[in-house]
């Protein structure tokens, strides 16, 4: 049977298929469903899935696991049906249910007293001519406006085709409300006859009442209406007959439906309702186009995140490389599903370690973009032997003169020589890394120049720093430093550098484990602000 996990995140929509085996749900990189949200915990609960049996189990989780509302305390069995909680994330267990069959019975009891065919209903349709049944026609093809998705402009014409039928006026108006303005502004227009005639003046009373109010408005007599005191705009147009509905899609008025006439014509109160009712259809597919417009941007930004995902998961390395008598580890946190922090490392041909860390202006694909750039220049250079210093330049250089000179990056760049330690450095406007010597003293890093594609000519002087034994040196991007909580305070360099020294004799990954423990404790319910780098390099 196939089992799913199904809901929505972030007003977006997953479907998880459960396979054979431990599922791990968490916020970190390493949980087989990831749910990043900083009230989820990096490993928040584990699902089991044994043939179709299923058990949920807590991961000792700060907000809790619940299963219909129960509280997951030991392992607790799952049934398609269930609704599992994880920190106000509702996930709904999906199973494929055999179909059932429908009995029928050869019982007569049920005698109809009427029965009437499509067939009929049609020639009905056809046989009425009268105006009144004319404008449920339109209703119902009113309601065809609804079915098909397309954007709010292409539902004018279509709308105002709707208006000619049922009242044949000589002007109709679409005016919608836009964020900003007081007044609707008309967005399409059908006016027969002289188009030079066709300005439109309205009464600021009736416009008020219809959208303020809901109220839907018909004159056939302007100059004797007693409830229009604008009603004069008309007069001086010679318009006899006008009427006017909210567009109102069952939440928000969004603008009105206008048509007038310079001939006097008998409109009903039935007829009138029957315009309010095709208003009230017109605004409800004009806001689902809107939305309509809106998901297909999602859905475009989105496949420019998996892109972006796509290009990262391919870009960055894979693993690190082992040095003898060195102990290495990295971990990158996107902020979102793609950041625009980036590092590297590798050996080179002469045995030298290459050491990089960096952060590019923006996030998503533009990020990514940059971020794959830069990583595939300072490859290339370091496989043709460049020094630190000239690396960089080059690297300031070419960046500049391929973006939108809005995109930048900060950067450090070390060369290490494994057998003595010696590092040779060059800092563009990246966080001053720290080195936690052996003994708990700390030594900052300088801070190095401009961030690169600032400026074109900016140029990067090389420094030198050795690593003896039990020395650690951290590379980081601002996003650790720069973690607030609900106060608003600054998880800060100080914290950070003073909890690698408390913990330097610890494995480098327990290192990078507690810092992001100890983050999430600082935060609290802050979401993540940006992308949290971190590269620690010690010397056994």
């Amino acid at each position: 049977m196939s089992i799913s996990l199904v809901g929505q995140i972030a007003g977006r929509s997953i479907r998880h298929e459960l396979a054979e085996g431990i599922l791990i749900i968490g916020r970190g990189a390493e949980a087989g469903l990831r749910l990043p949200l900083a009230s989820i915990s990096r490993k928040h609960a584990e699902i089991r899935r044994d043939g179709d049996v299923l058990t949920v189990a807590d991961l000792g989780s700060r907000n809790g696991t619940r299963v219909n509302g129960q509280l997951v305390i030991g392992p607790l069995a799952l049934q398609p049906g269930d609704q599992l909680e994880l920190s106000g994330v509702l996930l709904r267990v999906e199973g494929d249910q055999p179909a059932r069959p429908t009995h029928f019975t050869e019982s007569a009891t049920l005698i109809p007293r009427e029965e009437l065919s499509w067939e009929e209903i049609t020639a009905e349709r056809q046989r009425k001519q009268s105006r009144q049944s004319r404008l449920f026609q339109i209703l119902a093809d009113a309601g065809e406006l609804l079915t098909i998705p397309r954007a709010p402009a292409e539902l004018y014409e279509p709308i105002l085709d709707l208006v000619d039928t049922a009242l044949e006026p000589e002007r109709s108006f679409i005016l919608l409300l836009e964020a900003g303005r007081p007044d609707p502004m008309i967005v399409a227009s059908r006016i027969k006859g002289n188009p030079s005639e066709g300005g439109l003046c309205l009464s600021r009373t009736m416009v008020n009442r219809v959208i303020e109010q809901r109220t839907s408005f018909l004159t056939t007599d302007p100059v004797n209406d007693p409830n229009f005191d604008g009603a004069l705009s008309m007069v001086n147009q010679s318009i006899r007959t006008a009427v006017a509905a909210p567009l109102f899609d069952n939440e928000d008025v969004i603008g009105l439906l206008y048509a007038d006439d310079t001939r006097a014509k008998r409109i009903s109160r039935d007829e009138l309702r029957a315009f309010t009712m095709l208003a009230n259809s017109i605004a409800v597919a004009i806001t689902n186009a809107r939305y309509h417009v809106l998901e297909e941007e999602k859905h475009r930004q989105d496949a420019q995140l998996a892109t972006a995902s796509e290009i990262l998961d391919h870009i960055l390395p894979a693993e690190l490389p082992e040095i003898a008598g060195w102990d290495l580890t990295a971990s990158l946190e996107p902020c979102y599903e793609v950041g625009g922090d980036l590092y590297d490392a590798r050996l080179l041909a002469d045995g030298r370690l290459a050491v990089l860390v960096g952060d590019v202006t923006g996030k998503g694909l533009g990020a990514a973009l940059l971020v794959s750039q830069v990583l595939s220049l300072v490859r290339f250079m370091l496989g043709e032997q460049w020094h630190p210093g000239p690396l960089m330049n080059r690297l300031n250089r070419e960046i500049y003169l391929t973006t939108d000179h809005v995109r930048f990056t900060t950067a450090f760049l070390g060369l290490l020589d494994p057998a003595t330690g010696r590092m040779v450095c060059v800092n563009a406007g990246h966080n001053p890394p720290f080195v936690v010597r052996a003994d708990g003293s700390i030594e900052t890093c300088a801070t190095g120049g401009l961030p690169i594609g600032l400026l074109e000519d900016t140029k990067y002087a090389a420094k030198e720093l050795t690593l003896a034994p039990g020395d650690i040196l951290a590379l980081f991007s601002d996003g650790i430093p720069e973690a607030t909580n609900a106060d608003d305070q600054e998880y800060g360099e100080e914290r950070f550098a003073g909890l690698v020294t408390a913990h330097r004799h610890a494995s480098l990954p327990e290192v990078v484990q507690t810092t992001h423990d100890d983050l999430e404790r600082f935060r609290g319910e802050v979401p993540v602000g940006d992308d949290m780098t971190l590269l620690l390099l010690r010397r056994r």
